[in-house]
């Protein structure tokens, strides 16, 4: 047995990071709408702490999209889709990171008066990755980007003709065949 069998069938690296800023982002802010209204300070720490975390799981995921997109031809399905979904995640990022170095250094901003003003911010950037994450979201299950066509390859060895079908006896579910990749499975 393989370990690790999807991790090895991914054609990028891009998928295994952008999920953590979406969740990150969107509990970055959840953590802040919870400050403003309970005013504990572990709440605004732990959103302090997420909001650093969201800016670097960005950078990350903003870094692997741009490698994923070296490996794409001009002429692949939804390609000016990903020039969309590119723009607004470099909007959402600069805007995180820029949201992230202001807390950092303007003490008000992180703990003082200031720091209800961040709201403002954090709904932005929480639109832009949202708008981001749909665009994404269309590339890989309208276009298949980033995912292995396997399955249409699948249905091509499973596809019948009528007049074939209508010829060969029902199968039953112990039915079983191999593929020309020499591996078996039942229907």
């Amino acid at each position: 047995m393989q370990v690790f069998q999807g991790l090895t069938a991914v054609q990028n690296i891009h998928p295994l990071f952008v999920h953590f800023p979406i969740a990150l982002v969107l509990v970055t802010l959840l953590f802040e709408v919870i400050w403003w209204f309970a005013g504990k300070e572990q709440f605004r720490q732990f959103a302090t702490y997420l909001l650093y975390l969201a800016a670097v799981s960005a950078i990350a995921s903003v870094v692997t999209g741009y490698w994923a997109s070296e490996g794409l031809g001009h002429d692949a399905p939804g390609h000016e889709f990903v020039h969309e979904h590119r723009d607004v995640m470099f909007w959402m990022t600069g805007f995180l990171v820029a949201t992230s170095i202001a807390v950092i250094f303007i003490e008000p901003l992180r703990t003082g008066k200031l720091r209800k003003l961040l709201i403002l911010p954090l709904l932005i950037i929480s639109g832009l990755l949202i708008d981001g994450a749909d665009k994404g979201g269309f590339l890989v299950y309208e276009h298949g980007m980033g995912v292995n066509k396997k399955m249409d390859q699948h249905d091509a060895d499973h596809s019948e003709l009528p007049e074939e079908k209508s010829d060969k006896p029902e199968k039953s579910d112990s039915d079983s065949h191999i593929h020309s990749d020499g591996k078996e499975h039942k229907h």
